[in-house]
């Protein structure tokens, strides 16, 4: 209910929220690469990250749609990193990592609000759902057809649970969950069932794929879960963390399809 009231309401809601998942989520990347006796550089990834994301505002690109704006901030934030290792002892694996870190989570959360006002403000809140729809549809499909007939590991040294046969049914719960809501309402979308199935297998697969990635790093710093922020549920990552894909590559199949 929280989640759609922000939808809903757009950037007055969706900006503070978006900060709030950088600060949240850069902080637990840092306590999970402490373990690892790995330092990020929370100045630049959290500054940077707040440049970031008001470079993703859609009044930017309202006014001067020729400027990208987003890549013109990474730039910055990429040098700053550099020129800060330069003058603060050349720590290689802070900024590898905090490379990492920045292009992982500060880069994507961006385009929550961009996906929100495309291609505007009303159609938005209908294309943002979309991958929210085949996130859903995904982890329940994989979850049930996995626990169900799953025989075949998919990734054993990352996630041992996940199955060959859970990735398939989420593929087609997320196929046939897009299609029932895009059916139920028609004409919000400019494509057609062809190119859904695109959306479906694409949108589902960037999901397993931000899972397994999270999972990756999970097991890399030897932590269960990312953080504390939902006690007995995870941290804000592990929430997010199947968003974190499927949410810009909704945004670049937008615009590829549009």
């Amino acid at each position: 209910m929280v989640l759609f009231l922000i939808l809903w309401v757009g950037l007055p809601l969706l900006g503070p929220a978006l900060v709030l998942a950088l600060w949240i989520g850069t902080g637990e990347l840092a306590q999970m690469f402490a373990r690892k006796s790995v330092r990020l550089n929370l100045w630049v990834l959290r500054l940077g990250g707040l440049l970031l994301l008001t470079a993703s505002l859609p009044a930017l690109y309202e006014q001067n749609p020729g400027v990208p704006w987003r890549e013109v901030a990474l730039g910055l934030v990429l040098f700053s990193a550099f020129i800060y290792e330069l003058f603060s002892g050349a720590d290689i694996p802070r900024l590898a990592f905090s490379v990492l870190t920045l292009l992982y989570l500060p880069w994507t959360l961006g385009y929550f609000l961009l996906l929100r006002y495309s291609p505007d403000a009303t159609l938005g809140l209908v294309t943002l759902s979309l991958p929210l729809v085949a996130t859903f549809a995904t982890d329940v499909g994989a979850y049930f057809v996995g626990r169900t007939i799953g025989r075949t590991k998919l990734a054993p040294t990352v996630s041992p649970n996940k199955t060959v046969e859970g990735f398939v049914g989420g593929l087609v719960a997320a196929f046939l969950a897009l299609f029932t809501y895009t059916w139920l309402i028609q004409g919000a979308f400019p494509f057609g069932r062809g190119e859904l199935l695109v959306f479906a297998v694409l949108l589902s697969f960037a999901a397993q794929l931000g899972d397994l990635t999270e999972s990756m790093l999970k097991r890399y710093t030897g932590v269960k879960d990312s953080g504390q922020f939902l006690p007995g549920h995870g941290g804000l990552l592990d929430r997010l963390d199947s968003l974190i894909f499927s949410v810009p590559l909704t945004y670049y199949l937008l615009v590829i399809f549009t």
